[in-house]
C-alpha cells in the first residue's frame, strides 16, 4: 500500500470519528435510551418563596410541598452537542415546587435535599421534548439565552419570542470545591394499561457532579408578556431564598413508578 492512499484511509476514519461524536444519532426519542449523560452546562439555580395554596394545587395526591414553600427554577444552557450522550446542544428552564418527605442524598451531608416536582419545563430541543414527555415531565416550547458582562448574569427565558422570565444575579469566577449527590425529581404521567387509564407520579433520581461560584443579589421577575390567564402567574416568586449559579454534571436516568391509581375507564 502506497503512502498516499494509506493518508487517505487515515484522514477518512478521522473524518468518520468526529462525525460520530458531534452530534446525536437518535432521529427521534424512541431511539434515545435511558440514562442520558449531560456535562459542564452552566446553570443559574434560584429558590424563591410562592404561594403555599398554589403550591398544594399544582401537586398531585401523594405528594405535600415542603414547609419552606418554595420553588426551585433552573435556567441554563447546552450550547454543545459533545456536552451529551445523546440529546444534543439544548436550552432549559424549569420550575418545580420543593416536596415533603422526600429528600435526597448529598455527599459529605447529614440533611438531604427536599424532592422537587416538575411543574414547567420549557425546552428548546423537539428531540428532549419528545423524550421528556414520554416520562411524565410538562415539557412545552421555551428559549433560554444566559448572557454575562463584568459579573452580571443576565438569564431570560423566551416563550413564543416574548421574555417571560428574567433573573439576574452578580457572580463570580472562581470554582469551589465540588459538590455532589443524588437529586429526587417527580413528574406525572397518564398511561393506558389493561384498556384503563392511569395515572402515575414518576421519580427521577439524578446524581449530580457541581462546582459553584460566588453568586449574590438574585432577582427573579415575571415579565407583563406572561398572560394573565398562565398557570405560572399562580407561583411568582414572594422572595427570593437563595441562588446558586454553577458549572455541573448530571444525568437523565430510567424513570421508576411511585404511586399509580385508575383515572378513567377507556371510552
Amino acid at each position: 500500500m502506497n503512502l498516499l492512499k494509506l493518508n487517505k484511509i487515515v484522514v477518512t476514519l478521522i473524518i468518520i470519528s468526529l462525525l460520530s461524536f458531534v452530534g446525536p444519532r437518535a432521529s427521534s426519542a424512541e431511539d434515545l435510551p435511558a440514562p442520558q449523560l449531560v456535562t459542564d452546562a452552566w446553570m443559574l439555580i434560584i429558590g424563591f418563596e410562592a404561594d403555599p395554596e398554589a403550591l398544594k394545587a399544582i401537586l398531585p395526591p401523594g405528594l405535600e410541598p415542603n414547609p419552606s414553600n418554595l420553588v426551585v427554577m433552573n435556567m441554563y444552557t447546552v450550547p454543545e452537542a459533545s456536552q451529551t450522550s445523546g440529546f444534543g446542544a439544548y436550552t432549559l428552564t424549569y420550575l418545580t415546587v420543593q416536596l415533603k418527605d422526600q429528600d435526597s442524598y448529598i455527599m459529605g451531608s447529614s440533611t438531604g435535599e427536599p424532592g422537587r416536582y416538575f411543574a414547567f419545563y420549557f425546552n428548546s430541543s423537539e428531540l428532549m421534548k419528545d423524550f421528556t414527555k414520554k416520562v411524565g415531565i410538562p415539557a412545552e416550547e421555551g428559549m433560554t439565552k444566559q448572557t454575562k458582562e463584568n459579573g452580571k448574569l443576565t438569564s431570560v427565558l423566551e416563550v413564543g419570542g416574548k421574555p417571560f422570565i428574567v433573573a439576574t444575579a452578580d457572580v463570580g469566577d472562581e470554582l469551589q470545591a465540588p459538590a455532589g449527590g443524588h437529586l429526587n425529581y417527580f413528574g406525572l404521567k397518564k398511561t393506558e394499561m389493561n384498556g384503563k387509564e392511569m395515572t402515575q407520579i414518576m421519580k427521577y433520581p439524578i446524581p449530580f457532579l457541581v462546582r459553584t461560584v460566588k453568586t449574590e443579589n438574585a432577582t427573579v421577575d415575571f415579565t407583563d408578556n406572561v398572560p394573565k390567564d398562565h398557570p405560572l402567574n399562580r407561583i411568582k416568586p414572594k422572595k427570593v431564598a437563595w441562588a446558586s449559579y454553577m458549572k455541573g454534571s448530571f444525568v437523565y436516568p430510567q424513570s421508576v413508578v411511585l404511586k399509580e391509581w385508575e383515572s378513567t375507564g377507556k371510552k
